[in-house]
C-alpha cells in the first residue's frame, strides 16, 4: 500500500483543509508529520490521579521511538473518519466520568473530541468493538490540544454524563472532531487490555479496507503496524 504523506500548513497554525488534502493523505503516523508548528501545548500536569484509573487501564511506557496513529473525524461526512480502539475489562459495575489520553498535533487548544464506548464482540475467533452495540457516545467533548510531536499532550476528557458499565469486556474509541485536524493518539509498547489495538477508517481514505472495527482484523492486519496498544486511562 503506497501512501502520499503530505501535510500543508497555513501560517503559524497547522491547518489541513479538504482542498489541501485533495492531492494526498494526511500521514498515518505522528512521526511522519513534517514541519508541524501548532499552537502552544498546555502546561502539563502530572499524569497521576489520587485515585487509580478504572477497569485496569493505565498509561504504559512509550514506544522506543514514540509515535501515534491518526484518529480524526474531519466532520465532512465523506473524508477522514478514523479512530483507534482500546479494550478494557471492568470487574464490577463502573461509572466512567472521564477518559484520559496522550496525543500529538491537535490543531487547537482547547480541542473537541469524540468518545465512543462499545460492547465486545467475540464472534469469529477475535475480540473487537461491536460497531452495532454502542454503550455510550459523546461528540465534541472539550479537552487539551496543541503541542507538536514528539512532545505529547495529556488530554483529560470529562464526559458530560457518566458512562455506566456493567461488569464485562468493552472497548473505547477516541478521535479528534475538527475540520482542521488531524490528531494522533499515542501508542504504548505495553498491551493495556487483553486484546491488541484496533483501528478503523470508515471512508477507506487510506485504502486499508478496515472500514469497521468488527471485521476480524486488528491494527496489525489493517496497517501492518505491530504497536500493542493506545495510551488510555479511565476515571
Amino acid at each position: 500500500m503506497s501512501l502520499s504523506k503530505i501535510l500543508l500548513l497555513s501560517g503559524a497554525a497547522a491547518f489541513v483543509s479538504t482542498a489541501a488534502l485533495a492531492g494526498g493523505h494526511a500521514p498515518l503516523r505522528a512521526s511522519d508529520v513534517t514541519g508541524f508548528h501548532g499552537v502552544k501545548a498546555p502546561v502539563q500536569t502530572p499524569a497521576v490521579n489520587p485515585k487509580a484509573p478504572k477497569c485496569g487501564t493505565g498509561f504504559g511506557p512509550e514506544l522506543p521511538t514514540p509515535d501515534g496513529l491518526i484518529a480524526w473525524n474531519d466532520t465532512s461526512g465523506s473524508g477522514y473518519n478514523t479512530a483507534g480502539g482500546a479494550d478494557f475489562t471492568c470487574a464490577s459495575k463502573t461509572k466512567v466520568k472521564a477518559v484520559w489520553v496522550l496525543g500529538y498535533n491537535a490543531p487547537a487548544n482547547p480541542e473537541q473530541y469524540n468518545v465512543t464506548f462499545y460492547k465486545n464482540d467475540g464472534a469469529g475467533g477475535s475480540d473487537e468493538p461491536n460497531d452495532k452495540s454502542v454503550v455510550c457516545s459523546y461528540t465534541g467533548v472539550p479537552g487539551a490540544g496543541g503541542g507538536s510531536y514528539p512532545t505529547h499532550v495529556l488530554t483529560k476528557l470529562k464526559l458530560p454524563t457518566a458512562c455506566k458499565l456493567k461488569a464485562g469486556h468493552y472497548w473505547v474509541a477516541v478521535q479528534d472532531n475538527d475540520s482542521a485536524g488531524p490528531w494522533y493518539w499515542e501508542m504504548t509498547s505495553q498491551l493495556g487490555g487483553t486484546t491488541q489495538a484496533d483501528w478503523d477508517d470508515q471512508n477507506n481514505i487510506f485504502g486499508s479496507g478496515c472500514t469497521t472495527f468488527d471485521n476480524n482484523e486488528y491494527l496489525q492486519q489493517c496497517l501492518g503496524y505491530t504497536y500493542p496498544d493506545y495510551m488510555l486511562e479511565l476515571h
